[in-house]
Parts: C-alpha cells; sequence; structure tokens
C-alpha cells in the first residue's frame, strides 16, 4: 500500500506530457497514444488502490483551465506513479 507521505505532488496547473505507456483508462482518450494534460486535481482519495497509478483530472492544455467555474475538469486519466514524478512541471 503506498504511504500517503510518500504520494507525488501536482499543483492545479502543472502540466503532464505523458507518452503511451505513462497513461491508461483515459475518458475520451484514444490508448496507445501521447496526452498531454493540465492538472485539476490528483485523486489521493483512491491512492491506496494502487502503488503504480493514480487518477488524475484535469483539461486539455488549449481549455480555459483557469476559469473552472465555467470549464470543470474535461479529462481524467489514470497515470503511473512514476510518470508523475518524472513529468510533472509547470506550463
Amino acid at each position: 500500500m503506498n504511504d500517503p507521505g510518500n504520494l507525488p505532488t501536482a499543483e492545479p496547473g502543472t502540466l503532464l506530457r505523458l507518452g503511451p505507456d505513462d497513461w491508461s483508462f483515459g475518458r475520451d482518450l484514444t490508448p496507445g497514444t501521447h496526452v498531454d494534460v493540465v492538472v485539476a486535481w490528483l485523486r489521493t482519495d483512491l491512492a491506496h488502490l494502487s502503488e503504480e497509478w493514480m487518477w488524475v483530472r484535469g483539461h486539455q492544455p488549449q481549455c480555459d483551465y483557469p476559469n473552472v467555474d465555467l470549464h470543470p475538469p474535461c479529462m481524467e486519466l489514470r497515470v503511473s506513479v512514476a510518470a508523475l514524478r518524472r513529468n510533472a512541471r509547470t506550463p
């Protein structure tokens, strides 16, 4: 099980550039493709379910993501913990 203090973090607005093996189970996404997502939040409440994957809710980079009242997160995908640690950076 994951130690909550050892989970990766990504602040809202962090851009993740994910390769085909960095994510799975994305809503309305084509498996095996490159995906860019701007983090809205990490589902740390589900982190205990896997040591290797975390759910990310976010936006496509072209979305109006700072205005969350008008545009709630439009993407939800499962991202590998290794990719979160390796790829998290601010846009």
